[in-house]
Order: C-alpha cells, then structure tokens, then sequence
C-alpha cells in the first residue's frame, strides 16, 4: 500500500470542476462547481486538501474532480501559504462574480429596488448580460491564444464591464491606474507600488467616468479620430440586375463628399460577384472628427450595369456584350443618430442592426441629369423630387459599428475585422490630409472627381449618351497599368469608364476616382498625365460619331504639381470617325489642356486630325494628397534658394504664408535652408529668415501638426549643427522683447520661445564643444548667461505694462516651456531666481486673462522638473505658496462669480500638484514644514467657508487638499506648529479644527461610491484628532465656567468625537462580507479607536464633567446606540460618571434622566439601538449603581433609573419592530400604548402627548374612527376650558388657545364617533353637553345652537339608524417566535363591522405569516408556549353586559338596550357543550348536554383606544343542561323580540328576514323541540334529583309560554309586513302558531297563567324566571342561578295588592344622571378637573316588576354575593322551609297586559326576560328640562354644570 506524498509545488492550487459530494468515506469533504482548494498531499487517484472557505476542515477528494492552477508557496515565519499565480484583473473578475450573484438573485425576488431606480427585472437582464460577458473574456484569457495585445485589451475590457456593474448595482468605484490594475491608499510610511496618495487617488476618482476607464496615453493622443465601419450583405430588387454599389461620405454642411469611394459589385442576384466574399463585404471610414459626425451621411449610390435600356431580368447568360454605368437609385445612413453611442477611448461603441435600407430614386418626370444631386433632395425632404422603392426593397446590411482612437490602434484590437485589410483594401480614406497628419503615414494619392461636362448635339435629334474613359499616360503615350482605383474594396484597373447619363449633352456625373502611380515603374506624376476620351454610345455600339478627348499634365512647369482645384478642360475632337483613340502624345500634349480666364473659347483646326470645339469642355477636379511632392512654388525656391540669391527676400516672405501641409513634408530640408541663410547672410536676411523660424514653429504648434513636433526635435538633437546661431537667435529675440510697443508678431515670438531656446541651447552647446580654451568657454558662457539675463529682464519689463494684455498672456503662457532648456545651461539657483522675478513681474489686475494665463505659468512651473529637485523645491515653495494664498482667498472685488471660481480651481489644482510632488519626492524633508506653515491655516479656513452645495467641485479639492497636507503631517509636525500659538489663538483655531471636521464628517463632500476617499478621510482625520487632543489637554475648562470658551471647546471636541464615530462611511455592519473584512484589514475599526481617545478626554475633565452635562447626554447616547460592543463597553460608563457628578452636586439626577429618556426615544426611533444594547446598558449601569460604596439615595434612584431605561428600550424596539410594516397594525398600536402609559407614569406631558398622536395618525389610517375618538379624549383629557393660556402647532392643530384646542378636540372627537361604520352616537352626548356649557358660558350662541341641533339630531338617529352589533374574539399569542412584547399574551379583540372568525383568522395571519392556526379553543400547553414558533389561538367569544343602575326600574326601548350589549364591556365568555358521562354531547340529548363557560376579564372595556384588550384573567365554571336549556330560551327569546321591535319602529323594511326567523323557529318547535324538553327535564325522575330542578322546570316553561307569546305577536308583525307571495306561507305560520299554542296549554294551566290573572304560584315562579333573567349576564349571575331556589321572595302584596298590577314605572325625568358622572363613568374624562355633585336619590319600590327581594330589598348584586358566601346548603333548606316561604307571603304574580301582543314604546309596560338587564345603559339624557331651558345655570370656576333636581 502507498503512501500519502507531499504536492508538487505547482500542483498546491486547484479549482472544482465537478460537484462531488463526499460521500464515499468519512475523510471526503464535498466540493460546489468552482470552489477553489488547497492541496497538501496526493496519493493515486486523490487529494488532501482544504476548501478556502474553511481552511480548518481537512478532507480528501478525487484528482479528476479538479483542475490544477497554477501557484506559488510563500514562507512566512514557520507558516507556509499557497499563493494564486492568477493576475490581479482576473482575480478581481472571479471575486466580484460570486459579489454579484447573490446581489442578482435578490433583483429577480424583489420586484422593485427603489422609488428613484427602474424595474429591476430590466437591471437583473442587464447585469446577467454583463456577467456573461465578463465570463466569455475570463474564458478567452484561459484558452492561451490571444496575443500580448489581445490579452491587454481583453483585461481592459473586463474592468470595463466590472466598473459598469458596480455602478448600475450601486456598488463602490474601484479606482485603478492607466493599466485597468486597481490601486490602494498609502496607509504606513513604507509605500508599496500599487499604493498612491490622497491627491493622486482623488485624482483617479475624478477622472473615471461612467461605465469606462481611462486608457492608454496613446489612446488619448488619438482621441478625435474616429472611424465608421459600414458592412454590405445584400441588395435585394424586384428588377434583378447587376450592380456597382458606391459608398462614400458626405458632408452636409459644406455640401460636397469628404471620402473617396468604396465599391462593391453585386450580381443580379444581389449578391457579391466574388463568391469568397459573401457575407465579407465591408469598409472603415477613416479620418473623421467628433466635430463632423453631426453632419455626415453616409451616401450608397446603385448603379446598374447592363445596356442603356433596362430590358427586363434577364439572366447571366445573356448579358449583352457592351455593358454600361446607368444610375438607379441611393440609400443614405445618418452618422448623427450614431453620437449618443460614441465616447472617447472606447473602442466599438455602437453595434446597432440597421437591417434594411431604403432605396430612393428619382420621379418619373426628372431627368438623369439630376441624380448627382438627389442626395440632397432625400436629406431635405423634397418629396417631388424622388420615389423610394417598396418595402421589400433594399440594401441589407448587417451592422454599423463605430471606432473611436488612432487607426493603428483599432486595427491592432480588432483583427477580426481588420484581417483582411490589405488585400481587399477596406480601408476608405478622407479626400485630403486628416484633421492630425502622422508623420509616418507616407502618401501619394490623387483623386480626380468627374464632375461635369458640356457637349454639342452635332447632326444628332436626341442628346448624346456620352461615355467618358480616363487613363493615365506618360510622356511616350503609353498607358500605366493598375493605377486607377474606382473605389476601395476593389483591385486597381488600367483604365476608368464612367456611368452614362441618358440623352443629355450637360451629363453631371460626381464621380471620384483615386490614382497611385506603381512604385518601382520610373513613372512619376511630373512626367504623367490623364486622359479623358469621349464618345456617344448605343444599344448596338454601332456608333461611327467623331470621338473626343481631353487631357490635363499633372505637373506645371516650374515642377510643382497642379493645384486642388475645378480645372476646366480643352475638349479635342478627332476627325476620323472611329472608337478608338489613336492620336500620339506628341500630337496634342504641346496643346492647351484647359481655358485660362482671359482665353476666349473659339472652334480651331489644330492639326489635320484634330479640332478644338469651343462650345464643349469638361470639369474636372483634383485633390493631391502626397508627402513627398509640393505644389508650391515658393517652398521649392526655397528650397533651392542658392539658385534664386536674387529672389531671397521675396521667397523669404512669401515662405511665411505656405501651408502647414507642405511645410511638415520638408521640415528637414527647411530649416537646413534657414539657418544656412542665417549663417551666411545675417546682415541681409536675418530679421526675415528669424520670422520664417518663428512662423514654421507656430505652425508645427497647430494641433493638425503635432505629431511632427517629435520631428523637430530629432532634428535639433541629430542634425543641427549651426554653433553660431545662437547669439543671432538671442539678439533678435531680446530686441523684439524690448521693443514690444512696435515689434511685429511678438505673440508669436512668445508661441515660439520653447523652440527657439531648443535652437539657442542647441547651438550654445555646439559652440563650447567646438571650443579648446577652458577660459574662451567659461567668458562665452559669462557673456551668454548675461544675455539672457537681459533677455528675461526685458521680458519682465514687458508684461510688467499695462499696454498689451494679449503679449502678457502669451508670455505667461509659453514661458515655463523655456525652464527645461534653461536647467541644462543654468544652476538650480539661477533657474529659480528666473523664475521667481518673472512671476512676481505679473502686475496685480482683475483682468480675468491675465490671472488664468498667470496660474497656467505657474501649474506647468510646478508640474516641471524643477520641484523633484530638493534645492529647487526648497526655493520655489515660498514663491509659490505666496501666489497661491492671493488667489484663494476669498475676492471681495465686484468679479464674476464663475471667473472667481475658475481662478480658484486652477489655484487648487497647483497646489494639488505641489502636495503629489512633495508627497512622492519630499515626504521625510523640511519642506513640509514649509508648507504647513503657509497652508494649515488657509485650508481650514477655505473648507469651512466653501459653499459644499453649489461649489461641490471645489470643496472636494479643498477637503483633499487638507486631507492630503494632513497626511503628510507626523506628531513632530502638529507639534511645532501648534507650539508657538498663545492660549488664545490655540483656541480659536483647535475651535475652527474641530468645526472643520465635524462638519466633514456629518455631510461627506465625495459621492457615497468613493468609499477609498471617504475611509482614507476617515483615517487621516482621526490621526488629526488623537494629535490635536494632545494639545486640548491643556485647556482645561474652569468647573464653574459655563459659558468660557475653554467649555466650548471641549463641546466642539466631543461633538466631533461624536459625529466621527455616528458618520454613515464607518457603519461597518451595513456593508458587505467582502467589503468589511477589506476596510477592516486595512484601517481596523476605527470607531473603536475615536471612542477611546474620547473616553480618555473625558476622564482629563475631572471635576469639570458637569459642565458638560445635560448637553452631552444626548451625543453620548448616541455614540453608545452604534452596535460595536467594545465601543459601548468604553463609552456607557460615562453616563454613571455624569449621573454621580450631578447627584454630588444637586442631590438628584433628575435632568439627566430626562435627557437619557428623550434621546433614547429619538434615536431608537431612527433605527439605532437593538436587544444586545439593552442588556448591555441595563448590566453595566445596574453594575455601576450596586456599588457597595455609593450612597443609598443613589444606589436606590441609579436602580429605579436603570430599570426605566430598561423598560423603554424594550417598549421602543417593540414598536420599532413592527412600525416599518403595514401588516402589524394592531400590534403597533398596542406598542404605541405600552408607550404612552410609560411618559404618562413618568409625567413627561410632551412625549406622552406625542404618543397619544401617533395612536391617533394610526388609527386614522386603518379608519378606526372609534378608536381614534377615544384616543383624542386621552389629549383632551388634559386640557381645561378655562384655561387661555396659547399653545403652540401641533401636528395637524393650529396655534391656539387651551380651551379653544379643547373645544376643536371635542368636535374631531364627535365627528369620529359619527362617522364610523357602526357610529356611537350614545358617546357624542356627554361631549355635546360640555361644549354646549363652553359655547353658553362665553356666549357663542351660533356655536351653541349647533351643537343643540347636532345633539337633536342624534337622539334621532339612536332610533332609526340601524347598528349592527359588534363582535369580539378571542386572540391568543402563544411561542416564544412572536415579538417578545406579545408571546403568550391573550387579548379580547373588538372586530370590525360584519367580521367573521374568518375574517380575523385572515387579518391576523397576514400580519404574522409564520404563524400556525391552533384547531382548539382550550388553553395550550407549556409545550406550545415555550416552542421557538408562532401560535394563533382565535375564536369568537360573547360580551357579558354589566347591570346599569339607570336602567334599573326603567322603561328602556329595546333598541337602546342593544347599543349597550356590545359597548362598554369588559367580561366576555366563551362555553362548549360536553357530556358528563364521556364522549361527546349529541345535539338532542338535552338531558346530557352540560356547558364549560369561561369568562375572560379584561383590562380595560371595549371598544376602547385599541381594538386590543388584554385579558387580565379568567375564570371557568360548569352550568347544568336545564341551566343551558334556560340561557338557550333566554336568548332565543330576547333576539326575537329585538328582530320584532325593528319592524315595529319602522327600522326594519323588508319582511324576508323575519319570514325566515319565524319559520325556523315555529317548525323546530312543532317539529319536536318541546318534546325533546319534555323528555330530558319535565319528568318526576329528572325534578327529584335536585331541589332546584324543580324551579329551574317551572322557568323553562315560563319561557315557553313567553316564546309562544312573542311567536304571536311576531306573526301579528309578520302578516302587516308580508308580500302577497309569502302569504300562504303566513297562513301556515298561524296554523302552526296555534297548534303550539294548544301545545303549550298545559304549561300554562301549571303555571296558573290562564287568559285572566295569574295565580299566585305562577306569580311566584315568573318572579324567579325574571330574576334570573336579570342576572344573566352579570358576573356573578352564575353562583346566584345555583342558588336561587334558596332566595327568599318577600310579600308584594302592600304595593301591588292581591291580583293587582306592578306599580308604574318613575318617569325618566325621575332620574337625571349627570353627563360628567357618566364621562367619569366611561372613559374618567377629567373635565375641568372638578368633582361632580352626587345624583340625586332614585325612587324604587320593594318589588320592582317581579323581581326578587330579600327582607323586603330588591335583590342587589351585593346581596346576591353576600347570600352565595355566607350561606351553607342548611341554611338554605331552613330559609325556604314552610315557616319562611308559604301561598300566603308569597306575592300575587303581575297579570299579563291586555295589549302585551300589541306592545310599542309607549304602551307596552310587560317587561320581557330580553328587556330586563341590569348591566344595561340608557343614552344620556337632556341637560336641561323644558321648565329651566330658559336660561343656563351658572357654573361655578372649576366645577362642571350641576344636574338642576325636578
């Protein structure tokens, strides 16, 4: 067996390119696609490694599943790391893919990013694009088959497409250097190479620009060339036929076409003749501007080529034998669509699929002639002129790309489209030299351009068909083969044929033709010429006419070649009538070939054969484009200037008009000339030939021109050999400066001055190199030296004047250019004090020409060499920095604001130049110090007056300035520079310090991508801090100095602290995985360290701390919000030291406690803060506060303050928990509450009011009306109707007075309650009682009355308006998953109007989608309650109605009653049926059908402020079958007779509803349900079992009876209501009725309730079923059911009298209940914080309508309570044996009122078991009565309206 071997040191580094899962041995680890691993040992078929996500976790995996990388193993002490041999690019690219993934998938899951941003399913398309793209590029650099160039443009292409998604997906901007390589900020005083400094990496952010990098300085050189690749696929026509297709460009603005022409010939198919090209036919544009693409076109001309006529399609075959050029149509592309495609150094930027181009021609009635022209006619629009084909027609092509940057470099980086470029010649030139001219691009190309010709008719009837040949011929006649070029794309011909333009004797042709003349032939273009032949042609080219012909030298005869120009040409005719041109040159080339102006055209027989026709010519034009021949004239003379000694100073100034075009040709030979002139004959031409000098140089500085600078200068070193010159040089240009008043072109002199001191040094060096005499050298070089100290001196005096600003400027500007030819002849010194005398001879101006040419001069200084050197930058630094600060500073003068700016920026820019230089050459050198001394205070003081909104450009460089001074800075620095300050000037300007930085910190002038810039801020600016605090430690505030400066000081410092620690940059925790780890490698966390060094100054104050408290409580806090835990643990302890230092000294902390709870309100509300700060806080504060040695007075109030703290932070993340969602609405609320009771307890009016308005704003948005009202009278509660005190906006409240804000609060609150689905108009009464005693009180009588009217009209709508009673239900929170405020908390929850069980199951499960649905309504088990999930227990619970004393006694409609039956509760129950004997209680087994009823209590009634109650507890009991059989009758009878009353009042309309009622329930008891009763309790067994049975038998009945009663009367209803449909149905409802009524009989023969009075047993048993009834649904009801057989119920005879009737019921004017009692009663409405008088006493009789008595007193709920716990079963039995209870004191029963079928409000004095409830209220009654309306009681100050008595 093997053994496991080490890995090869190039087999470390691996990649998974199989998913392998492990799973074959315990020692496998699994691999994902992609995963990258490290590999210690092989052995066989597998490796040892590790994954690099989890380096600790050691496995093997198989050999094939990876593929090997290469790497490097790197020694680090004892540890050994394997190191990717990958570049940096490709590296980035795979780090920034699996960045991007998880970002990507989160655009496809979110259907939005943000407000501002698109969909970001079109982002998720457009990064998957670039993702793509970046992978194909990865996959190119691994395959290994690019090239050098290739892979460099495919690397730059990469950190295109990363740079482009960062910026779409929001991400950083990488800054990176020329080569695309991402650079990093110095951080240590070693720097590394891919490190730069702050200025430089500014810089770089500054540059990029979106979506791109900065190329190559090549590329920027080039960047104003641009090239257009146009390619051809096919030509698809209805009237098939070969095709030439010409494209060239146009120019619309100069109206003529710019390029030569680019053919491609097409068969009749459309296709290309050579097969080999399909699908390859395509040509570059070259040579063209930014600036022309708005103009240009691309012009495609068709020609057909065939016979004259078109004759159908007609097939190869059977082409005719003479073919010609006949023009069909052209398409055009405009190259101004293309611009927003274009930008600079780009390479392909539009790839845009035009598909198809239409083809236009010319109408019907135009002729041939105008088809030169028709392309302008297309562009403008002019419909009559043309036709355009249908659109099944057209040119096919299948792209337009276009390049931009210098042709070389395009074609290197697109060889797949430039593969072919020198065969097929794709390249299409410009007509002429291109906008820049490279000296290497050696040319000699003439294009000649057919343009008209004018011809007579002869003998002809018709015009001619004139066919014009050209060819070019030498001396001897003979024809040059292959020099004619018809158009690129295409080899050259021997000869040219033009298109023939039908029947027209003027043809207009427009075509190009481009001539090279074959090197290596002897041919040159002096010794050639062209010839132009013409002839008429016809189908049958048969034609016999003369011929003719024209010809044209291509040389003139002084030996230049013709001009670019029209040449109109002689046109010759033959004699001899043949085709063939057979004349010799001899015979015509001694004849004029083309009219001078003063020639007169005359017809003359030149020779036997030839005639020259006067009435016909030919234009033609020519454009000569060489490098090597010149068409001037003075430029040869020049040249051969020794041959022409007398002309010398006729060409000398003639030179100085030539044309830079022919001057670079000969640059060499010029100057040779020039300075052999100068030599030679100084005396004579010397001030000329110095012109010539200077205007060749101005010419050369053209930017056409620049690329010959380079010529120049390898002229001037290799072979310039003129060692005299330079004296001569000097004088002129010394006198041309001193006499700068009448000098001639002394600005171009200036233009000049750079070559001409290359020129000057140059000719010095030669000079003393061609000296032997050290002293001949040294006393040359003196006088030299002294010259051009003249020189400058004459200089400085000129642009010291104020007479020509223009030579100012221009010797600003070109003077640096003179400094690098000065170093290599002058010392350091010398060069500096130059320099210095010039600047300082600037005159100070507020001409705006003279400062921008004046910061030039000194921006090209510093960007010289001069500032590397130490000597010089020692010296020039003063200088510069004196000019500098009088250009920043701030301009009070009455200057422009932008040229103010300007002026700035270019200021700031020079010194951005000096701190790189200084920073990179001079860190470790005195020169800092300079600069410090001369910057610091300036920059503070430019940051913190710049204007960070509108001039962000140059806070930006002012901020990087100071940071990178800052950065240059050490602790030596800081401190001698601060040391020499007095007290008082260290103040001031530590004061401006830390204004500067906080302000810097608080409002970050980069862009929030610039995350290199803001960290290195970040980093530089704390280093400032630590050393600056340095100083700060000895100005120590005085400990009662308050308001001192040494205080603010020390503010300023913390608030710095502060904002430092709080800036967005540093929140580490919200940034990326990747991304922290960078910053935290990198710069640590630096937030930690801030917090350190501000805990350490705070300890420096010693007893002075209180000075600073309560004004640092708040920033502290929020330092303390920040979640990093060392920062906390340092800075909490702080709060302890102010809470001790305030205690010491006032003997409490009662300020600070109220800033802490303000603060932490206000943050937390922001979203700082989380659960981990809250123990933290409560741990370390509660630590601090049970130090044994602290005083008990703090120890008690420090716990009393930490719990608080607690508290609230716990409430506030609660609410902040759910506020962000829309979903958690109730639970907000109920966080919102914990919250407002919190401030309430803690007497904090102001939060507690805020509170009170967010519960408001809440509810409002969920349109709890209701809620919303009783929210408002928690506000209102606390303000007074007497109070005038002004009170501030609040929210949506104006600025109003107390009583008047009371009074507006009222109204809202009314209208609320108004205004809700299901409105309670019972709660508007007592605030329309309080208004209307406001409104009276201050006698606004107009409000009053409205009120009154308001309060009217709502006793009218209790009556009619139908409410449909609330629903309530029972919502349990149960797991530990729920927010922590809600786990295994129980609620009762108000529904809204018609809500359902489902409803809320729904409501609540969105809110909490994680939830489960408990099936059961039982109480859950621990294991529910502690499980790490979410529970819902939800079902519908029944409101149980407290006994109202108002209603006692009284008469109240039932429609009332049902108001209070879901209003005003706070017992509710919930009770299921089961069976005693096990198993289930079947639903007619009535005898064994036993109720579990829980009541739930909560804390507060509802509907409250909340629709939410919490449940305070519970309490759950057992009710036997006849007890249920009871409640079951009670409530069926009690719904029917409210259903009835609604159609008795009118309410109710349509009869459907009760049809359904009284059928279901007359049916189910014919149907058997009496029976079933029957059976299960009205048997001797089931009475004898208990002694109450019996009772309980004799109250069902009695509820029979009563149904059967309230059956009939409902019918009596039924059939006024009914439609004639329904009738029959009515009818078997009496029926039935009847039948029922017989049925029943016997119960009231039991009874004793016959038609006339009732006996005194049934009396006695309706007392008890009332009784019982009455108590329903009081809490206690339940023990008084148990035992109500044991009441006893004392005589009535004394009220009633034997068979009498009840007493009436006490009017309601009796009884006034007092609205404020009632608001104290409802919602303890504190109006005016007065104390309301007692109500006056009820009247009451013993016995009130059967209800029972105990010793004559009506049987009350404390009576009942003291019976239940005071009596035993004995005593039960004792008190209603026969001595207690017998026939005779048992009152009479009340007989039953005639008209009780009949009953109405007013009549109906049978009080029901439905109408008798205790727990009930009536609306509150009218203020006042009608005997006291007159005028209104007074109230007492403080006292609310007392109730006046009847």
């Amino acid at each position: 067996m093997g053994r496991w071997v080490p890995a090869a040191e190039d087999n470390c580094y691996a990649v998974a390119i199989f998913e392998y899962e492990g799973e074959e041995h315990e020692h496998c680890i699994p691999l994902e696609l992609g995963e990258r691993v490290f590999i210690y040992e092989e052995y066989d078929g597998w490796y040892r490694g590790c994954t690099t996500k989890n380096q600790n976790k050691k496995g093997i995996f198989p050999k094939t599943y990876v593929s090997i990388k290469p790497s490097f193993r790197e020694i680090r002490g004892n540890q050994v790391s394997i190191i990717p041999k990958e570049d940096a690019i490709s590296e980035e690219a795979k780090n920034i893919l699996r960045e991007w993934h998880e970002l990507w998938k989160d655009l496809f899951s979110n259907p939005y990013r943000d407000s501002q941003y698109k969909f970001s399913i079109d982002l998720f398309y457009e990064i998957k694009t670039i993702m793509t793209d970046i992978i194909q590029c990865l996959c190119s650099n691994y395959l290994g088959v690019l090239g050098q160039n290739q892979l460099e443009e495919k690397k730059r292409k990469i950190t295109q497409l990363i740079d482009k998604g960062n910026e779409l997906l929001g991400l950083d901007l990488v800054p990176r250097d020329e080569h695309g390589n991402k650079v990093n900020p110095i951080t240590c005083s070693k720097r590394s190479q891919d490190q730069k400094g702050v200025l430089e990496l500014y810089g770089i952010h500054k540059s990029v620009k979106p979506h791109h990098i900065t190329k190559t300085t090549e590329s920027n050189k080039g960047s104003e060339a641009v090239h257009v690749f146009l390619g051809i696929c096919q030509c698809v026509l209805v009237n098939q036929t070969p095709l030439e297709v010409y494209a060239s460009l146009y120019h619309y603005e100069k109206d003529r076409m710019i390029s030569e022409r680019f053919l491609a010939p097409l068969t009749r198919n459309g296709l290309p003749e050579n097969r080999e090209r399909l699908n390859d036919i395509f040509t570059v544009f070259t040579d063209i501007t930014k600036d022309d693409m708005e103009m240009l076109y691309i012009i495609i001309r068709y020609y057909r080529r065939g016979s004259l006529k078109f004759e159908g399609n007609t097939r190869d075959s059977n082409r005719p034998s003479a073919e010609y050029l006949r023009p069909l149509g052209l398409s055009y592309i405009s190259l101004k669509n293309h611009m927003d495609t274009l930008e600079n150094n780009t390479g392909i930027r539009s790839d845009k699929n035009i598909n198809r181009l239409e083809i236009y021609t010319l109408s019907k009635d135009k002729s041939e002639n105008n088809f030169s022209d028709l392309h302008c006619k297309v562009i403008m629009g002019e419909r009559a002129q043309f036709q355009h084909l249908d659109q099944n027609q057209g040119l096919y092509i299948p792209n337009l790309k276009i390049f931009s940057g210098p042709l070389a470099q395009v074609q290197t980086q697109n060889p797949h489209i430039f593969k072919k470029a020198s065969s097929a010649n794709i390249i299409t030139r410009k007509l002429g030299f291109p906008s820049v001219i490279d000296p290497t691009d050696r040319r000699n190309d003439l294009y000649v351009t057919l343009k008209t010709a004018k011809f007579s008719r002869g003998n002809k009837k018709a015009e001619r068909n004139v066919l014009v040949n050209v060819y070019v011929k030498d001396t001897n006649g003979k024809t040059i083969k292959g020099c004619i070029t018809k158009g690129t794309g295409e080899p050259p011909v021997d000869e040219y044929q033009s298109s023939v333009i039908y029947h027209c004797n003027t043809p207009v042709w427009d075509e190009t033709i481009r001539i090279n003349l074959p090197e290596g032939t002897g041919n040159t273009f002096d010794n050639c010429h062209l010839l132009f032949t013409f002839r008429h042609v016809t189908n049958n080219d048969k034609n016999r006419d003369k011929p003719g012909f024209s010809f044209l030298k291509l040389a003139n005869t002084n030996g230049t070649l013709i001009g670019n120009n029209d040449h109109k040409l002689v046109v010759y005719k033959d004699s001899i009538k043949t085709a063939d041109f057979r004349h010799k040159t001899s015979e015509y080339l001694n004849l004029e070939s083309y009219y001078d102006n003063s020639s007169i055209p005359k017809d003359i027989e030149i020779s036997k054969n030839i005639i020259q026709k006067s009435s016909e010519w030919l234009t033609i034009n020519t454009i000569f484009c060489s490098s090597e021949f010149t068409q001037n004239s003075d430029l040869k003379s020049l040249l051969q200037w020794k041959e022409h000694e007398d002309q010398l100073r006729r060409i000398l100034e003639r030179v100085q008009m030539i044309q830079g075009e022919e001057l670079v040709k000969f640059l060499h030979h010029i100057f040779e000339a020039l300075f052999m002139i100068l030599d030679e004959k100084d005396d004579q031409f010397g001030d000329l030939v110095f012109d010539c000098l200077v205007f060749i140089i101005c010419t050369l500085a053209d930017h056409k021109f620049e690329h010959f600078r380079p010529v120049l200068d390898s002229y001037i070193i290799t072979y310039f050999f003129h060692a005299q010159v330079y004296i001569k040089l000097l004088d002129r240009l010394k006198n041309k400066v001193k006499k700068f008043e009448t000098s001639r072109n002394i600005g171009d002199s200036m233009k000049a001055l750079e070559y001409l001191f290359k020129f000057i040094v140059q000719s010095s060096n030669l000079h003393r190199q061609s000296q032997s005499s050290t002293q001949t050298i040294d006393r040359g070089f003196t006088r030299f030296v002294s010259s051009l100290r003249e020189f400058f001196s004459e200089l400085n005096r000129m642009i010291s004047s104020h007479q020509n600003r223009l030579n100012t400027a221009k010797a600003l500007k070109y003077f640096p250019h003179t400094i690098p030819e000065l170093n290599k002849i002058l010392p350091i010194n010398t060069t500096c004090e130059i320099i210095s005398d010039f600047i300082d001879a600037v005159p100070s101006t507020d001409e705006k020409e003279i400062i921008r040419y004046k910061l030039i001069c000194i921006g090209d200084v510093v960007k010289g060499e001069l500032l590397n050197d130490l000597d010089g930058c020692t010296l020039l630094i003063p200088l510069l920095m004196k000019h500098l600060k009088l250009h920043l500073r701030d301009d009070e003068t009455a200057r422009d604001k932008d040229e103010v700016k300007k002026e700035k920026l270019q200021a700031v820019d020079i010194l951005t130049n000096i701190l790189v230089t200084v920073s990179n050459k001079h860190s470790n050198t005195p020169i800092v110090m300079l600069i410090v001394e001369d910057l610091m205070d300036i920059l503070f003081r430019l940051v913190c007056q710049v204007d960070k909104v509108n001039d962000i450009d140059l806070a930006r460089d002012y901020v990087s300035c100071l940071i990178a001074l800052l950065h240059l800075m050490n602790n030596e620095h800081y401190t001698n520079y601060m040391q020499p300050m007095s007290e008082h000037n260290l103040i001031h300007f530590l004061n401006e310090v830390f204004l500067v930085f906080k302000d810097l910190m608080n409002s970050n002038v980069y862009p929030y991508d610039w995350i290199v810039m803001s960290m290195l801020q970040s980093y530089v600016v704390l280093n400032a801090i630590t050393c600056f605090s340095k100083a700060l430690t000895k100005i120590l505030p005085q400990v009662n100095d308050y308001m001192g400066k040494k205080k603010q000081l020390w503010e300023n410092f913390f608030y710095l602290c502060v904002a430092f620690i709080t800036q967005d940059t540093l929140q580490l925790e919200g940034f990326r995985s990747a991304k922290r780890k960078k910053i935290n490698a990198q710069y640590g966390d630096m937030r930690s360290e801030m917090g350190l060094e501000m805990v350490h100054m705070w300890r420096q104050l010693g007893d002075s701390k209180r000075l600073f408290v309560p004004e640092m409580v708040g920033p502290f806090l929020e330092v303390t919000l920040v979640p990093l835990d060392s920062l906390r643990r340092d800075v909490i302890p702080i709060f302890f030291d102010m809470i001790e230092c305030y205690h010491y000294h006032y003997t409490n902390f009662d300020i600070v406690e109220r800033e802490v709870i303000d603060k932490l309100d206000v943050h937390v509300s922001r979203g700082k803060g989380d659960k981990g700060y809250v123990g933290m806080i409560y741990e370390i504060l509660l630590k601090k506060c049970n130090n044994p040695e602290l005083p008990r007075a703090l120890h008690q109030s420090g716990v009393r303050f930490v719990n608080s703290v607690k508290y609230l932070l716990e409430h506030l993340l609660n609410f902040r928990e759910v506020r962000e969602s829309d979903h958690h609405s109730e639970a907000k609320m109920l966080c919102i509450v914990n919250l407002l009771n919190f401030y309430e307890e803690l007497n904090r009016q102001e939060m507690y009011l805020r509170y009170i308005w967010k519960l408001y704003s809440s509810h409002l948005l969920q349109k709890n009306y209701v809620q919303a009202a009783f929210t408002l009278e928690m506000y209102a509660s606390k303000l007074k109707f007497e109070s005038d005190m002004v009170l501030d906006k609040f929210e949506d409240l104006p600025r109003e007075k107390e009583r008047e804000r009371k009074a507006r609060l009222f109204r809202i609150i009314i209208r609320h309650f108004e205004e809700d689905k299901c409105p309670v108009f019972e709660n508007c009464f007592p605030f329309y009682k309080l208004l209307a005693d406001y409104y009276e009180r201050i006698f606004e009588y107009k409000e009053l009355a409205s009120i009154l009217e308001k309060q009217a009209t709502g006793y009218t709508k209790i009556l009619t308006v139908p409410r449909h009673p609330l629903d309530f239900f029972f919502i349990g929170f149960f797991g530990l998953g729920f927010p922590q405020f809600l786990q295994n908390r129980r609620f009762i929850y108000c529904g809204r109007q018609f809500e359902r069980v489902g409803g809320v199951n729904a409501r609540f499960q969105e809110q909490f989608p994680a939830a489960t649905l408990l099936p059961y309504t039982s109480a859950p088990d621990n294991e529910v309650k502690l499980s790490p999930h979410q529970h819902l227990q939800i079902y519908k619970v029944t409101p149980i109605v407290e006994e109202r004393e108002e209603f006692i006694d009284r008469d109240v409609p039932s429609i009332i009653l049902q108001f209070y039956d879901s209003n005003d509760v706070k017992a509710f129950f919930y009770d299921k049926r089961f069976s005693k004997g096990g198993g289930k209680a079947k639903d007619d087994d009535f005898g064994n059908q036993w109720l579990q009823k829980t009541t739930f209590f909560t804390v507060e009634p509802l509907p409250g402020k909340l629709r939410l109650a919490e449940i305070t507890h519970d309490d759950v009991s057992e009710i036997s079958p006849i007890k249920s059989a009871i409640e079951t009758m009670e409530k069926k009878n009690k719904d029917l007779r409210l259903q009835i009353d609604g159609y008795k009042s009118g309410r109710e309309k349509h009869a459907n509803p009760l049809t359904m009622v009284l059928n279901g329930t007359i049916d189910a008891v014919v149907m058997g349900g009496i029976k079933k009763f029957e059976e299960a309790f009205f048997n001797d067994q089931f009475i004898s079992e208990s002694t109450t049975n019996a009772d309980d038998v004799l109250i069902l009945k009695r509820m029979i009876i009563d149904q059967v009663e309230i059956l009939q009367d409902g019918v009596e209803v039924h059939g006024k209501v009914c439609e004639e449909s329904v009738r029959p149905l009515h009818d078997r409802l009496v029926t039935l009725l009847s039948d029922m009524r017989k049925d029943t009989s016997r119960y009231r023969r039991e009874l004793g309730l016959n038609s006339g009075t009732p006996s005194r047993t049934s009396r006695a048993s309706f007392a008890i079923s009332t009784a019982s009834a009455t108590r329903y649904n009081s809490t206690l009801s339940r023990n008084m059911r148990s035992r109500h057989s044991m009441v006893s119920v004392t005589s009535g005879e004394e009220q009633m009298g034997n068979g009498g009737t009840p007493p009436p019921l006490p009017s309601r004017r009796e009884i006034l209940p007092d609205p404020a009692q009632l608001i104290q009663n409802r919602r303890s409405i504190q109006s005016d914080g007065i104390e309301q008088p007692a109500l006056p006493p009820k009247k009451r009789s013993s016995i009130v309508h059967g209800s029972p008595t105990i010793n004559g007193s009506p049987l009350t709920r404390d009576s009942a309570r003291s019976i239940n716990s005071n009596s035993s079963v004995d005593n039960s039995a004792e008190l209603f044996s026969s001595n207690s209870l017998n026939d005779e004191a048992q009152p009479p029963l009340p007989p039953r009122p005639p008209n009780m079928n009949k009953s109405s409000p007013e009549s109906n004095s049978y009080i029901t078991d439905s109408d008798i409830d205790g727990n009930r209220a009536p609306p509150p009654l009218p203020l006042r009565t009608h005997s006291n309306a007159g005028r209104p009681p007074k109230v007492p100050r403080d006292k609310s309206v007392p109730v006046p008595s009847q």
